[in-house]
Parts: C-alpha cells; sequence; structure tokens
C-alpha cells in the first residue's frame, strides 16, 4: 500500500546522532522551543531530580528537531537539564530535519508503566505487577516521613520504584508472599495501600502482621472492642458509603487500629484526630 498525505509534507535530509547535551547547551535550544505543547512544572522537577540523582540512563528516545530548525519534542528533558549545573553533560539521540507536520503523531503511544518494568525485570509476574509497584509508591513516601510534603513532587518515579525494588529483594519477597494469600484482596481498601501497610507491619513483627492481617480478612473470634474489627467496620462503611478516603488517612486508620491491637487495648472506633486532620506531629506511627 502507498502512503498518500492531503499535503505533501516538507522534508529535509534527517539525521540521527548521539549528542552529549550540558545546561547551556539546552538553555540555548530551548529558544528555539516555540512550537510545542504547555509545559509540567512537575515533570520537568522529577525529570531534573532523576538526572541531579544519577538515575537518568539513555535510552534511545531522541530530542527531535524540524527541517525548519525548531524542537518538535523534547522540551521537559531539555529544561529539566537546564536547571542543573553546568558541568553536568548526558547523552541524547538528535534527530533534525523532521516535517513539521510529524510532531502530530507524537507521544501518541501507550506508556510502559512501572508494573510493566518491574514485570520485564524479573521483579514480579504480570498479574501482581500493577499492585506491587502501587505499593512500592505508597511505601517509599511514608517510610521516608514525607507523607505530609507535596505528594505530586515526591511520586516516586518510575526509575525511583525500580532501582528501590532492586535494592530490596527481602521486602519484594516478604510483598509476593502477602499477594499469594487470596484472602488479602478481601480487605476493603485499595490493594496497594493494603499491601503497603502489610509490609510495615511485618518488617516489624512478622507474626504480628500475619495475625493482624488474618483477623482483618476474615473477621473470625474477633469481640466488640477488638481494634481489628473496629477497622473492619470502618472500612466497611467507607466502602458502602463511598467516601473518599486518601491514601494517608487509610494508612492513618490502619496504624492506630494496629497499635491498640498490639498494646491490647479496646477501640470503639477508628478516625481522625480532634480536628479532624491528620499533621506531621499527629499522625500515628506504627510500633
Amino acid at each position: 500500500m502507498t502512503a498518500a498525505y492531503s499535503s505533501p509534507p516538507r522534508m529535509g535530509r534527517s539525521t540521527a546522532s548521539v549528542v552529549f547535551i550540558d545546561p547551556p547547551m539546552a538553555r540555548r535550544w530551548l529558544e528555539k522551543n516555540t512550537r510545542n505543547r504547555p509545559t509540567s512544572d512537575a515533570e520537568v522537577l522529577r525529570l531534573a531530580e532523576e538526572m541531579q540523582a544519577g538515575r537518568w540512563q539513555y535510552n534511545g528516545e531522541a530530542i527531535k528537531w524540524s527541517v525548519d530548525d525548531v524542537i518538535l519534542d523534547g522540551q521537559h528533558r531539555l529544561m529539566a537539564l537546564a536547571l542543573l549545573d553546568d558541568s553536568v553533560s548526558l547523552p541524547f539521540l538528535v534527530v533534525r530535519g523532521l516535517p513539521t507536520e510529524s510532531q502530530d503523531t507524537m507521544d501518541q503511544g501507550r506508556s510502559r508503566s512501572a508494573g510493566d518494568q518491574l514485570a520485564i525485570d524479573g521483579l514480579s509476574t504480570g498479574s501482581d505487577s500493577r499492585v506491587l509497584a502501587g505499593a512500592i509508591r505508597v511505601f517509599i513516601p511514608w517510610a521516608a516521613g514525607q507523607l505530609f510534603i507535596d505528594t505530586k513532587r515526591l511520586r516516586a518515579s518510575n526509575p525511583a520504584l525500580i532501582a528501590w525494588a532492586k535494592s530490596h529483594p527481602d521486602e519484594m519477597a516478604l510483598m509476593r508472599s502477602i499477594l499469594t494469600d487470596p484472602i488479602r484482596r478481601k480487605v476493603k481498601c485499595r490493594p496497594s495501600v493494603t499491601l503497603a501497610v502489610l509490609l510495615r507491619f511485618h518488617l516489624i513483627d512478622h507474626e504480628d502482621a500475619q495475625r493482624f492481617a488474618e483477623g482483618l480478612t476474615t473477621g473470625a473470634g474477633l469481640e466488640p472492642g477488638n481494634p481489628i474489627l473496629t477497622l473492619r467496620d470502618r472500612l466497611d462503611r467507607i466502602r458502602t458509603q463511598g467516601i473518599r478516603t486518601s491514601d494517608r488517612d487509610y494508612i492513618g486508620y490502619f496504624v492506630v487500629a494496629w497499635n491498640a491491637w498490639r498494646e491490647g487495648r479496646t477501640l470503639d472506633r477508628v478516625q481522625r484526630p480532634h480536628g479532624g486532620t491528620w499533621t506531621a506531629d499527629t499522625f500515628p506511627v506504627p510500633k
């Protein structure tokens, strides 16, 4: 089949080469960024942090220029690089001479998720990849004490998530073992949050975490006032009443019940502190 165009695109002689770009060069190139989509400050900061941390890897994704010497693709990468110290230099594939109209078809494919990459790297099975990736994304800022910092900026990037998974084989094995129990999926909370919480509890006390999870999922033998039963009731009300609940609130509810249960206290309700809002000082720490 012969390709047809409504009007012939203006073609130049396309070239491709690997170029080491430093911040001054990125700034000069951005002066020719006159035809592009609106930028995302959060994405620029995320990429800059990846580059600064040494997680940026050359992967063949190109900085693309039109036949008219205008940037068509790569503005966020260049803007991130432009923020760094001038001594930094990173390799990029640079393609020049593309038809201006080709920009209409860029960034149209399905992006590779962190779950996809976990599976590709052999760190998870396909069916569990998405939940595992989500759990790591919840666990990293929680464990770092960053639940009350700008969540959009601190959201773990895919490279950071994969790096964590590779450097924490014991935690990954523990999460995979938790996921093998189908009962765990009956907890009325987002599976990734449940998995992150149970991981944290297992790291504190493996046997208690197993008992807590079993009680939470089955409810068997729980008397009124048992913190696990009280948490079950709270999660059930949230689900049945459609109450919008953040991951941070879910974590707080789990930890309040866990601490009370571990201390042998009864608990009639699981709720936020007086005033209705958690703070970094009032948010419960699992014991």
